[in-house]
């Protein structure tokens, strides 16, 4: 009987360290991006509607937003803006799009006076359309 010499065979290691770094890495980036995209929101309380429409994804391109807090402070596209500055940014930013509108979201506890008055600045600013934000209206008992 031959017997053959078996081999030996080499151990095979795999070496994950490298693995395991680009792992974290993505784990990180995902979470910073994750965390920086909530950063820049705000909670507001709008007043809520019944006949109110969601809106239109196309429309948002073009729409310039301001916003009135319950406190009187106004924010014209996420950056807070003293009243006496807000005119003439708003005719900058007529001037610089005709089609562009505005999208008011003054929050329920607002005073009406000062949503008003910003309503008229935006049209003498020359924008050709302002909308109100409010929230659909939940379904509810309404008999009580």
């Amino acid at each position: 009987m031959v017997f053959r010499e078996r081999r030996k065979r080499s151990n095979v290691t795999l070496n994950v360290t490298s693995l395991v770094d680009v792992l974290f890495l993505l784990l990180i980036f995902f979470m910073v991006t994750g965390t920086f995209k909530r950063a820049g929101e705000m909670q507001l309380d709008l007043p809520e509607s019944s006949t109110s429409s969601p809106r239109s994804e196309g429309a948002e391109s073009y729409q310039n937003k301001l916003v009135l807090r319950e406190d009187g402070t106004v924010l014209l596209n996420d950056e807070q803006v003293d009243l006496s500055q807000l005119a003439a940014r708003l005719k900058q930013l007529a001037a610089k799009d005709e089609k562009a509108t505005v999208l008011l979201n003054a929050e329920a506890g607002a005073r009406y006076g000062d949503a008003i008055h910003l309503m008229d600045l935006v049209r003498e600013a020359g924008f050709g359309g302002v909308s109100v934000g409010t929230q659909l209206k939940t379904f509810r008992d309404e008999t009580r």
